[in-house]
C-alpha cells in the first residue's frame, strides 16, 4: 500500500512538471564601458586621418638677420705678372730639375736638354731607383683632389692648367733624382746642355701668351675662355722651342672687365677689398678703373703678395667685398603679388601733429547720407597714391576729401609686391622692396612700412594663399 502510495504521488509529480509553462529569462541590460572607448578612439582617429588627408599643408621661413648677397660682385679676372719666357738653343730631349713654383737663386740649374738622349736614358734609370717622399706623394693628392672638386664643364682652361702642373710635378722628380749623378759629368759631353739661372725667381714650365702684356694692351676678347689655350714644357724640344719662364717679382695685376654702372661706382676708390673664391683669401689691392684699347672698360687690381699661390692660374673668380646691398634674405619662393587700391594722397586725413590717419568714406542709405572715419592698412605711399588693402573697403566705396567736399569713388587697382607672414596662424600680406635677386633668394630691403623684421616667419608657397586665410 506504501509502495502503491509513492507511484501514485511520483506520477502526479511528474504530471504537474509536464504541465507547467515554460517563462523566458529576461537577461539585464548592461553598458560596456570600454566598448564605448574604443569606438570614440577608433572614430577620433578615423577623423584625425581624413583631415589629415584633405588638409593642405604650408611651409614656412624664418627671416634672418640683416645680410648681403653679393650676388653681382663676383668677377672672373685676368692675372698679369712679369714673366721672362726662356727658349731652347738645341734641339733635343728635355729633363727639369727646378720644381714648378718653387723659387731658385742666380746659378740653380732649371732644365737641361740632351741633343743625343744618351744622358736623358741614364735619368730615367736613376729617377726608377728613386720612389716618390712622403711630402711629394701629399703634393700630388692635393694636385688631384683640386682638379676633381673644381672641374667645370664650361671652362677646360682648368684642365689644362692641371694636366701641366702634374707633367712638371713628375718631370723635376725625375731631374732632382739624377742631378747629382749627372752634373758632374755634364761638361764632358757637349751634347749635353745644362740651364742655369741669371737670376732669382719663380719657375713656370707652361706659356699661354700672356707673357709680357701690360694691363694697357688687355682688350674685352681677352677674358672669352673658349679662346684660352696654354703650351706646357714638351719632352722633345727643337731650336728656339718653349723651355720655362721665370717670374723676377711678387708685384702682379688682376683686370677684370666692367660695366659703366661698376665702373662709376669704382671709379673713385683707390683701394678695394677682395676675396679670392679658390681658397677664401682675403686681401686689399691698390685700385684704378681705366679704358682699354678697344675702349672696354677695365678695373685694375694691383698687389704684392700671395703670387705663389695662384702661379699656376691665369684666370681667377675673385669677390669684390663692400658693395653688395645689406637686407633681409628670404627664399625666391616666398614672393606674392597683391591687389591693392590706389587712393590719391590728398584724401587722407591728417592729424593736428601732422601724421596720416585714415580717411573719411561717405556711406549713402536711403536718403540718409553719414561720413565715417576708417583706417584701412596703407602699405605703401608714393607721390601721388597712397596703396590700401583691399580687405577693408568695398569696390566703388566714396572717399571724401577732408575739410572739402571733393569726392573720390575707388577704382585704380596695382600690383604690389610682397610676402605673407603667418606669425598669428593666419597670412597677412607685408610688402616687400627687392633690392637685389641671386639664384634662390631675394635680398629685401629692412625696416619698409608695414614690412617684414628678423625672426618674422613667412610662407614659402605663397602664391597658394590669400591675405587673412587661417593655416590649419
Amino acid at each position: 500500500m506504501a509502495g502503491s502510495g509513492r507511484q501514485t504521488q511520483n506520477r502526479r509529480s511528474s504530471k504537474g512538471r509536464e504541465g507547467a509553462k515554460i517563462l523566458p529569462f529576461r537577461r539585464e541590460l548592461t553598458i560596456n564601458l570600454g566598448v564605448i572607448i574604443f569606438l570614440f578612439i577608433l572614430l577620433y582617429l578615423a577623423v584625425s586621418v581624413i583631415r589629415s588627408a584633405t588638409r593642405e599643408s604650408y611651409s614656412t621661413f624664418t627671416v634672418g638677420r640683416e645680410e648681403s648677397l653679393n650676388g653681382n660682385q663676383t668677377y672672373r679676372a685676368l692675372i698679369l705678372r712679369n714673366e721672362q719666357l726662356v727658349t731652347s738653343r738645341w734641339a733635343g730631349y728635355v729633363d727639369m730639375f727646378a720644381p714648378e713654383c718653387g723659387h731658385v737663386s742666380i746659378g740653380s740649374v732649371v732644365t737641361s736638354v740632351d741633343e743625343i738622349g744618351t744622358y736623358s736614358e741614364k735619368i730615367k734609370e736613376v729617377a726608377e731607383l728613386q720612389s716618390l717622399s712622403r711630402d711629394e706623394l701629399r703634393n700630388f693628392k692635393t694636385r688631384l683632389q683640386k682638379l676633381s672638386l673644381n672641374y667645370d664643364s664650361r671652362s677646360f682652361s682648368s684642365v689644362y692648367e692641371s694636366r701641366g702642373a702634374i707633367s712638371a710635378f713628375f718631370s723635376t722628380h725625375v731631374g732632382k733624382a739624377s742631378l747629382d749623378v749627372l752634373e758632374g759629368n755634364a761638361a764632358l759631353n757637349e751634347f749635353f746642355h745644362l740651364y742655369k739661372s741669371d737670376t732669382t725667381g719663380m719657375i713656370l714650365y707652361y706659356k699661354d701668351g700672356f707673357e709680357g702684356r701690360k694691363p694697357e694692351a688687355v682688350t674685352a676678347l681677352d677674358f672669352e675662355s673658349r679662346d684660352y689655350q696654354r703650351e706646357s714644357t714638351a719632352r722633345l724640344v727643337t731650336l728656339g722651342d718653349f723651355l720655362y719662364k721665370l717670374v723676377d717679382s711678387e708685384n702682379w695685376t688682376l683686370v677684370i672687365p666692367l660695366t659703366a654702372e661698376e665702373a662709376a661706382k669704382y671709379g673713385q676708390l683707390s683701394r678695394i677689398d677682395l676675396t679670392f673664391l679658390k681658397n677664401g683669401l682675403q686681401t686689399t689691392a691698390a685700385a684704378q678703373v681705366y679704358n682699354g684699347p678697344d675702349g672696354s672698360l677695365l678695373l685694375r687690381l694691383d698687389l704684392n703678395r700671395y703670387l705663389v699661390q695662384f702661379a699656376t692660374d691665369r684666370f681667377t673668380e675673385i669677390r669684390l667685398e663692400g658693395f653688395g646691398s645689406e637686407g633681409l634674405k628670404i627664399p625666391v619662393s616666398c614672393r606674392v603679388e597683391e591687389n591693392v587700391y590706389l587712393i590719391p594722397r590728398e584724401f587722407e586725413t591728417v592729424r593736428e601733429d601732422g601724421q596720416q590717419d585714415g580717411f573719411y568714406q561717405e556711406i549713402v542709405t536711403g536718403s540718409e547720407q553719414t561720413i565715417r572715419h576708417i583706417t584701412p592698412a596703407v602699405y605703401k605711399r608714393d607721390d601721388r597714391y597712397c596703396y590700401v588693402s583691399r580687405q577693408d573697403l568695398p569696390a566703388e566705396s566714396v572717399l571724401i576729401r577732408q575739410n572739402s567736399q571733393d569726392r573720390y569713388t575707388i577704382r585704380l587697382t596695382a600690383a604690389l609686391t610682397g610676402v605673407y607672414q603667418v606669425n598669428a596662424g593666419y597670412t597677412v600680406f607685408c610688402p616687400v622692396e627687392i633690392l637685389e635677386e641671386s639664384g634662390d633668394y631675394l635680398l629685401v630691403k629692412r625696416g619698409t612700412e608695414r614690412g617684414i623684421a628678423t625672426f618674422d616667419e613667412v610662407l614659402l608657397n605663397g602664391t597658394r594663399y590669400t591675405d587673412g586665410q587661417i593655416l590649419r
